[in-house]
């Protein structure tokens, strides 16, 4: 059983290492010993050639890489131990190994060579039996395992590199609309997710057929500055973005279909070609390159470079769709800014010829000019209603101006929302009554004092009260409540009316708007009320909306600041009167 503890103690060595060079050092130094030979030199596969890891007993030759010939190449393709010459491991064919037999064990791993362990003693041709032969194949396995698993912690820790860096970019895109940082960020990343050294972004741009860079490297912006180039000599990018598809480039200066300029100026090797595409459409083209030398690209690279190129498409979509916003909100400001201008002027050139048609009506209606009959008196009496609605609209239009112009003075003071209510209920009682319908005041007697500008507040509730009489039929009822809450008070009015469809609520705050008001033509107005209301309560620092439901009525809310300091004096001071 002497072979169980010669592998246990060989595995034990190597899981003892701190590091794939130390581990391989341990197996060549422990095959050697068995085997019975002065040296071992481990080699390690890469691709089609075999780099020097490790050795015992002999310098590793000051060489990157072997290519194995003869019977060594013949011992990794069959996975099975043979004996080699110099020649065949790469070595010089010297006195000192021209007689020399090299034993020659592949490192196997899940049925592939990933390496090759060469035993030697200089100047002898040694032979080894089958059962040492076994016992040297199965410590090459166990190092081949050592080795699967280094690269497999590698490959590991790569990817888990790259998705923080992939999840770094994705953090700045949607974090920053700023096109310059976030592309910036793709830059910089693209040699540690890629094996290529740089990256540039091009835009393009379709009626002049050209592409213009908007972000490179350091270097290359430094030396070029800002490149442009005609789609009519990048063939490789024309194809790219007309196929939408990205062009794998192994060996720049050989490939027909690329400017040899271009690869000259920026010293391509290898590169990727990738269209960037966002919503179906080509927004322009990535370049990432490099000049170090050729890259043979695996799925990794595409995989990698494709992900780049997707982030980069979703950047300047973003870019380009923040811009269009930011553009529409400035014409929305003006058009704003123009309504209420005409706002201005109108409420200001009718207000005095209405206040003359207004006298003179009421000289009329009055025989202060002469005697009327009946029915001449009704129809003074029509006009007179008409100019009062008509008087009523320019003044609401003339405090929607001074609100969205900011010249709109609010005074706050302390004051008690229960007697605001009950006042405005004692006013307006008899115009519910007389319709039928039912108003009750549901508020907690120890409702806190509220910091308001009193005049501008009852303005509120009177036109949230007029709503509800409006739009409520006979028979109905309206509720007003208040809610105590930890920094502020609700208020709410509910009405038991016609009700407002879900898909208007968002528009009946925003003036001129009637959401669904088809009872009569009478309750046809301006539709200014709310807005004055949301544009009051916002300049408390509340705010206001609505719930509704057709044929069922609706409710509006609104939040008030609560006063605290010296509230409970003043509370008193209310109540004992």
């Amino acid at each position: 059983m002497r072979w169980c503890s010669v592998l246990f103690e060989n595995a034990t060595m190597m899981d003892r290492a701190v590091s794939l060079d130390d581990a391989l050092g341990r197996l060549a130094r422990n095959m050697a010993l068995y085997a019975g030979v002065d040296s071992c030199i481990v080699l390690v596969r890469s691709h089609d050639q075999f780099k020097p890891a490790a050795s015992y007993g002999v310098e590793v030759p000051g060489i990157d890489h072997i290519t194995l010939t003869g019977r060594a190449a013949g011992a990794v393709e069959k996975k099975e131990p043979s004996v080699a010459c110099a020649g065949d491991v790469g070595l010089p064919q010297t006195d000192k190994y021209r007689h020399t037999a090299f034993l020659c064990v592949p490192l196997v791993s899940h049925g592939k060579s990933v390496g090759l362990a060469v035993l030697f003693t200089a100047g002898k041709r040694l032979e080894f039996p089958p059962s040492a032969l076994h016992i040297l194949a199965m410590m090459a396995m166990q190092g081949a395992h050592v080795i699967d698993d280094f690269y497999y912690k590698e490959e590991l820790r790569k990817r888990s590199d790259e998705l923080r860096r992939v999840y770094e970019i994705q953090r700045r895109i949607t974090q920053s609309m700023d096109l310059e940082e976030a592309t910036e960020s793709i830059v910089e990343n693209t040699p540690y997710i890629t094996r290529l050294q740089y990256c540039m972004i091009y835009l393009l741009d379709p009626h002049k057929r050209n592409i213009v860079s908007i972000k490179a490297p350091a270097v290359v912006e430094k030396k070029f500055g800002k490149l442009k180039f005609s789609l009519d000599e990048l063939v490789a990018s024309r194809i790219a973005m007309e196929e939408r598809k990205p062009l794998f480039i192994e060996d720049a200066p050989g490939y027909p279909n690329i400017s040899q300029r271009i690869v000259k100026m920026l010293g391509f090797k290898s590169a990727i070609v990738l269209p960037l595409i966002a919503r179906d459409r080509v927004l322009g083209v990535m370049w990432l390159y490099t000049t170090d030398g050729k890259v043979k690209f695996d799925d990794n690279d595409r995989r990698s470079a494709i992900a780049l190129s997707d982030q980069a498409a979703i950047v300047i979509d973003n870019a380009r769709i923040f811009k269009e916003l930011e553009e529409s909100y400035e014409k929305l400001k003006d058009l704003d800014k123009t309504k209420m201008e005409f706002f201005t002027l109108i409420s200001h050139e009718l207000r005095n010829p209405l206040a003359v048609i207004k006298g003179y009506t009421e000289l009329l209606y009055d025989g202060t000019l002469g005697p009327i009959n009946d029915k001449q008196k009704d129809k003074l009496r029509r006009i007179r209603e008409n100019v009062d609605k008509l008087a009523d609209m320019v003044g609401k239009m003339s405090d929607i101006s001074s609100l969205e112009s900011k010249r709109y003075p609010v005074v706050k003071t302390p004051a008690s929302l229960s007697d605001m209510v009950r006042e405005l209920i004692d006013t307006m009682g008899f115009l519910f009554k007389n319709k039928h319908i039912t108003l009750e005041m549901d508020m907690p007697p120890s409702l806190p004092l509220v910091e308001v500008d009193r005049n501008k507040m009852e303005q509120v509730i009177l036109n949230l009260l007029n709503n509800a009489l409006k739009y409520t039929p006979e028979g109905g009822k309206v509720t007003i409540r208040a809610e105590d809450r930890d920094s502020d008070i609700l208020v709410s009015v509910h009405d038991t009316g016609i009700g407002i469809p879900k898909k208007d609520l968002d528009k009946i705050f925003s003036g001129f708007y009637h959401a669904g008001y088809k009872l009569s033509y009478e309750y046809k107005g301006p539709g200014l009320g709310l807005a004055i209301s949301r544009k009051i309560i916002e300049s408390h620092g509340g705010r206001i909306w609505a719930e509704s439901e057709e044929g069922k009525g609706s409710t509006f809310f609104f939040t008030i600041p609560k006063y605290t300091e010296g509230a409970m004096a003043i509370n008193s001071t209310a109540e004992a009167r």
